[in-house]
């Protein structure tokens, strides 16, 4: 019980998109005005014994589904919900009325009361719909990038599938590497021995769609997925594993941690080991 409370508590303020608890949390009438209700993924769950069955991902009424929602939004692409903040969108969202948060709403809007589906600026955005369906118990979800460019969306998706133990374990962050866009989609397993997995994307200039950025070698050859076991013990210091994104620019080393019954670093009853990856110029080795 211990370690899902910390796994719990350490993934709520891992999420730093509205975690913030320096400055009034508010829903302008501006960003009301602009509001979009969430859109939903539907398609019946009749014939399908199992929610964690990853054969669901295939199922072909879900397939369709998705293609509906991808095309939905498609249409999201109204300015004005393009230049409102997308804390203040999710505060609106969250009091249904233009109002500021007081301490006691403020509490329940960031720890856990709220699911919070959309993130990201006035051009790219992550917009996270739940799956009827899927992993229904640990909030399952699919994760779509939406590109805004001129008075286009164009939406790829990034996660198909997505679940975890803990609440509100997504987050998106940007960086750029020469001119080029880097989308880190950065997330958190929860459970007893929590994982973070982060997934990094850049937008094809061609279509102008999300596409996988290959940052890491993996066991199978490049991969744009990268894990680390996280720490119970100064997660929030100088270890802290999968620090990628550093104002922006990416970092040109950072840390992850693996199980290892030699590991040299104790954690709350685990043992682990370190390994630093670094920058060549091309991806992290």
């Amino acid at each position: 019980m211990i370690n899902i409370l910390l796994a719990t508590v350490a993934l709520s303020l891992f999420n730093t998109n509205t975690a913030s608890t320096q400055y009034t949390l508010s829903c302008p009438q501006s960003a009301f005005a602009a509001l979009k209700r969430m859109p939903e993924l539907k398609y019946s769950c009749d014939g399908l014994a199992n929610e964690w069955d990853e054969k669901i991902l295939q199922h072909p009424p879900r397939v369709a589904a998705i293609k509906e929602l991808m095309a939905k939004l498609a249409s999201f692409s109204n300015a004005n919900w393009w230049q409102a903040d997308t804390e203040d969108l999710n505060v609106c969202d969250f009091t249904r009325k233009p109002r500021t948060l007081t301490s006691a709403q403020r509490r329940d809007f960031l720890r856990g009361d709220y699911v919070f589906w959309l993130f990201g600026d006035e051009r790219i955005r992550l917009v996270l719909i739940p799956d009827p369906c899927y992993q229904t118990e640990y909030g399952g979800a699919n994760a779509f990038l939406l590109h805004r460019k001129g008075d286009r969306v164009y939406v790829s998706e990034a996660i198909d599938g997505y679940f975890s133990r803990a609440d509100n374990s997504v987050n998106i962050a940007f960086a750029k590497l020469n001119t080029e866009d880097i989308i880190e989609i950065s997330t958190g397993s929860g459970g007893l021995n929590p994982t973070l997995t982060n997934y990094y994307f850049t937008i094809d200039p061609a279509t102008n769609k999300a596409v996988p950025k290959n940052l890491f070698m993996g066991e199978h050859g490049p991969t744009n997925q990268i894990t680390s076991a996280m720490l119970f013990e100064d997660w929030h210091g100088a270890s802290t594993p999968l620090v990628i994104i550093r104002r922006n620019t990416l970092a040109l080393s950072f840390r992850i941690y693996e199980d290892d019954e030699d590991g040299k670093i104790e954690d709350n009853g685990r043992k682990l080991k370190q390994t630093i990856l670094r920058w060549n110029g091309k991806m992290y080795r």
